[in-house]
């Protein structure tokens, strides 16, 4: 049995038979990316003065673990962990692995999507206003797009 026809996944992001699997799989990636840019791009657009005030001052050792002393220094170590120290770049490899899964026709397990729903139950619970329910909603996708683990159908020994 090949992975295409096992997975239902056939050509460059096109999908045979149950590919909606794949769709699934694909919409967490683009979703993930999505979250992630937001960390990375649009966080530092909002504090673009202390960006500035950073690279002003040398980059090295600008960020530290010191607790801050005064608002400056606060508002540096907040500007540094919403963005760069955030998961941000983190979601966007993740974003990028689950669409180059589903176009290479690579199944993407489901126990990764049940990762990520366990640690967004941690962060919606802890504070349901901050943006964790995508996290949710991705994770849930992951799982709902693995056939494999939804159906219980175990690849052959010889596949990978």
């Amino acid at each position: 049995m090949t992975l295409s026809s096992s997975t239902g996944i056939s050509g460059a992001g096109g999908v045979r038979g149950n590919g909606k699997r794949a769709y699934l799989t694909q919409a967490a990636g683009w979703i993930t990316l999505a979250f992630g840019a937001v960390h990375i791009v649009v966080a530092p657009l909002e504090a673009r003065e202390v960006w500035s005030r950073a690279f002003a001052d040398g980059w090295w050792n600008t960020f530290t673990l010191d607790k801050a002393t005064t608002f400056p220094e606060s508002e540096q170590a907040h500007a540094f962990w919403v963005s760069l120290g955030s998961f941000g770049v983190p979601m966007v490899v993740l974003g990028s692995y689950l669409v180059w899964a589903t176009r290479h026709q690579q199944r993407v397990p489901g126990w990764l999507g049940w990762l990520l729903l366990a640690w967004a139950v941690i962060l919606v619970t802890a504070m349901p206003a901050a943006p964790g329910w995508a996290i949710l909603l991705i994770g849930a996708l992951i799982v709902f797009g693995d056939k494999r683990i939804r159906h219980g159908v175990r690849p052959e020994a010889h596949a990978v």
